[in-house]
């Protein structure tokens, strides 16, 4: 039964970093049930969950199974504990390490998570929303990791694209954010001093609180936004450094 009058519920996977303290926080404030999962950062995610439950509510499934074995299943389990799914957003922060095969494996699971989500979502709102989160190459200059990135942005899009497609009959709207410079501890700790000493047009750097609020425009307030890849640089990529 789709009701517009239930709260809404949305799994926010990559949970456990500094950006989805911010997304969890925001949408909780807009009303949503949070539901973190992060089996790479486990430990993050419950403190998380913990910190923010008196504020929102904010659930930890990140000791259910998601992307391994039935994914649609995994799904259908966390929308049960959750009693819905409204929406999904994939938040990717790399680590000391990441290498191409970690990012050719995200961008699959990415994927099949995608797709599995659609059909769990569509039973209970027919205007959902899958959110891809991932990062322009210009944020790792100088390091291998910004080749990585740079071949997996462009799976990511076109991932994104094709889920678009293919789930818009059933009300399901598929979009991305493309994120650059980002003042946030792990995206800083992969940064070249080269990048570290650039700015934007907007003389600063964007906050985890950036991503999150932009977030919050996808999943709750662009109705008829889908397949598109939203570039958040601060103008970045207008060809000026804001120096």
């Amino acid at each position: 039964m789709k009701s517009d009058e239930e709260t809404k519920v949305v799994l926010i996977h990559g949970g456990g970093t500094s950006i989805g303290l911010a997304v969890a926080r925001e949408l909780g404030h807009r009303g949503m049930t949070v539901a973190l999962h992060d089996t790479a950062r486990p430990t993050l995610a419950a403190e998380i969950a913990r910190d923010l439950s008196a504020e929102n509510h904010v659930l930890d499934c990140s000791d259910m199974p998601l992307d391994e074995g039935d994914v649609e299943l995994n799904l259908a389990g966390i929308a049960e504990r959750c009693g819905r799914l409204d929406a999904l957003v994939n938040l990717f922060v790399p680590r000391v390490g990441t290498d191409a095969a970690e990012l050719q494996s995200y961008a699959l699971s990415l994927y099949r998570r995608g797709l599995a989500a659609a059909g769990i979502i569509a039973r209970h709102n027919d205007n959902g929303m899958i959110v891809n989160q991932f990062y322009l190459a210009s944020s790792f200059a100088d390091t291998e990791l910004g080749d990585h990135v740079a071949a997996a942005r462009g799976a990511i899009t076109g991932m994104t694209r094709t889920l678009c497609i293919r789930h818009g009959r059933l009300g399901v709207r598929v979009g991305g954010l493309l994120v650059g410079l980002l003042d946030a501890p792990e995206i800083k700790a992969l940064a070249s001093a080269r990048v570290l000493a650039s700015t934007t047009p907007l003389q600063r750097w964007a906050e985890p609180v950036d991503v999150a609020k932009s977030i919050a425009f996808l999943v709750l307030d662009s109705g008829y936004l889908t397949g598109q890849m939203l570039i958040m640089d601060g103008g970045l990529t207008a060809g000026i450094n804001g120096s």
